[in-house]
């Protein structure tokens, strides 16, 4: 339990508390978009992780980090806007406004990781363009995300 104290902590007191993926292991994490499909308010993907970073306090196992896949939904986001706009390569700056992020469930299946975009709401906004969409991610193995992001192309 913490003293109501105040406490300055030296390196040396929490150093052993560092997340590993924090500090390096995320930079050696690569993803791929295997493929999409594009229909009237909604995307589908299949993402596969190229490289991984195995936890050691989770049995050097691989689970799906939520960062991870708040980056792959970002990219999905302007791949969609894009296509919407009808550019054909792109032209525009993904700008995130907000975003909210619940794992319910691990993922823990590296090659074969579904996400369907729900689009809620887009529009012109000027030269821009402004969304808001729905992300659920999932496994073979029941694992799920549930993220909701907005954004806009500038």
């Amino acid at each position: 339990m913490i003293s109501e104290d105040r406490q300055q902590l030296q390196n040396k007191n929490f150093e052993k508390f560092l997340s590993p993926y924090l500090q390096e292991g995320h930079k050696n994490e690569v993803w791929e978009i295997k493929d999409v499909i594009v229909q009237k308010n909604q995307l589908e993907a299949t993402i596969t992780m190229s490289s991984l970073f195995l936890s050691e306090t989770d049995n050097n196992e691989f689970h799906l980090a939520i960062f991870t896949s708040l980056e792959f939904s970002s990219q999905l986001m302007i791949i969609y806007l894009h296509h919407w706009a009808g550019l054909t390569e792109k032209r525009k700056e993904g700008w995130m406004i907000e975003s909210s992020t619940k794992s319910v469930r691990a993922i823990r299946d590296s090659k074969n990781i579904k996400v369907i975009m729900n689009i809620l709401k887009i529009r012109n906004w000027g030269e821009n363009i402004y969304c808001l969409a729905n992300f659920t991610i999932t496994d073979k193995q029941g694992g799920l995300f549930k993220l909701k992001i907005k954004g806009y192309l500038a």
